[in-house]
């Protein structure tokens, strides 16, 4: 059984490239604070440790390419990012599908797996690279799906392989702040992922991942999505000060059994018997978390829109032009026709991929308990 040595691996992949200037102070505490999250959670076999140790060097690998093309290229840290779209909300909220309606609006992008995976070179660079890194993230995808067949059903998204939306804390976990789980999948002491320690700080790196994306691929408004948005919201609005926010809000006895069945098929066949999940813990973790931004100014700052997930469900075009009317940004018909298209068709079926199966008895919870733990945030936000 091994464990990973943070300053070995790290300086090991920085002479390996010869970009050992790069590794400052803040890197290598971020890199450790990482590493240490791994270790403490487990140990990683010995069949297991090379796709283990290669998953990480990946990581490793992109981010100090990154800084190398920043110092090649300083134009790239300078590009636009103007009035970009963010969805925010517990997963399993509806923020996946509110993320693939908003890039139905002509010239909105979102990351996608295969260009956060493999960010250097700038995909608008070198056309050779991204098709490598398509076909590669595709096989990736693949993978997930043999190790976990549950997770289509869970995430019928998936059905996109390489051009799957991607989260926002996928980029800022280029740059160590967070163990986001899908880059490393291999690696079975993978632990769940907490908050960023420093959330601006994430956020700005977010930034530079958006501006290294869009380097020779124009793109007129970037749409991201994060399920941990909502906890920092005020260090968003910090970062992307013109942002507008799509915050989604769903019944607490909905999405709750819903992320405990999602966790485990997003984590136990890859900790391979290390998973571990109690449910009241995680309700636990919920409520510190709503009592957060509830007391937060930012949930109600007017650059923040609440949505309730069965009104995008009921009727996504009035729900969307609301808040196209209020931000000033123009909802052309275009869009209102892509937007019906989408929820009519196969790809707005949720279940299109089979039904993952769970209740809240399984899990040791009632629709009443939750109701009257949640009653604050129900009652606050009409769900």
């Amino acid at each position: 059984m091994r464990r990973f040595d943070a300053d070995a691996m790290l300086d090991r992949c920085a002479r390996g490239l010869r970009l050992e200037r790069f590794v400052d102070a803040g890197l290598r505490a971020r890199f450790r604070h990482l590493i240490a999250l791994f270790n403490d959670f487990g140990t990683v076999d010995e069949p297991s440790w090379p796709e283990a140790l290669a998953q990480v060097e990946h990581v490793v690998a992109m981010r100090l390419r990154l800084a190398r093309d920043w110092e090649r290229e300083p134009r790239i840290l300078s590009g636009r990012i103007a009035q970009p779209f963010f969805v925010a909300g517990n997963a399993r909220a509806g923020t996946t599908l509110v993320q693939n309606l908003l890039c139905l609006d002509e010239g909105h992008r979102t990351p996608r797996y295969w260009d956060v995976r493999h960010p250097s070179p700038p995909p608008g660079s070198d056309p050779a690279a991204l098709a490598e890194a398509v076909a590669e993230e595709d096989a990736y995808v693949r993978w997930i799906l043999r190790t976990s067949p549950r997770l289509l059903a869970a995430h019928p998204y998936f059905e996109q392989g390489a051009q799957t939306e991607a989260e926002d804390e996928y980029l800022h976990a280029f740059d160590f702040h967070t163990p986001y789980p899908l880059p490393y999948l291999k690696v079975p002491s993978l632990p769940q992922c907490p908050l960023p320690q420093d959330p601006v700080a994430a956020l700005r790196f977010h930034k530079q991942m958006l501006q290294q994306l869009q380097w020779a691929r124009p793109t007129r408004r970037w749409v991201g999505k994060g399920v941990m948005h909502q906890y920092l919201m005020p260090a968003l609005l910090e970062v992307y000060p013109d942002a507008a926010c799509f915050w989604i809000h769903r019944s607490p006895e909905e999405y709750i059994p819903s992320l405990i069945a999602l966790l485990e098929v997003q984590y136990q066949p890859f900790n391979r018997g290390r998973y571990r999940m109690d449910p009241q813990a995680l309700v636990q973790q919920l409520k510190l978390g709503v009592d957060h931004f509830m007391a937060s100014p930012a949930t109600a700052d007017p650059r923040v829109h609440h949505i309730r997930f069965q009104d995008i469900v009921r009727d996504p075009v009035a729900t969307i032009r609301g808040v196209y009317e209020a931000i000033g940004a123009p909802f052309s018909d275009g869009f209102r026709r892509r937007l019906t298209a989408q929820m009519s068709g196969p790809g707005g079926a949720a279940h299109r991929h089979g039904r993952l199966t769970y209740s809240l008895e399984q899990y040791g919870l009632t629709r009443a308990g939750l109701r009257t733990r949640f009653a604050d945030y129900c009652v606050r936000f009409g769900v």
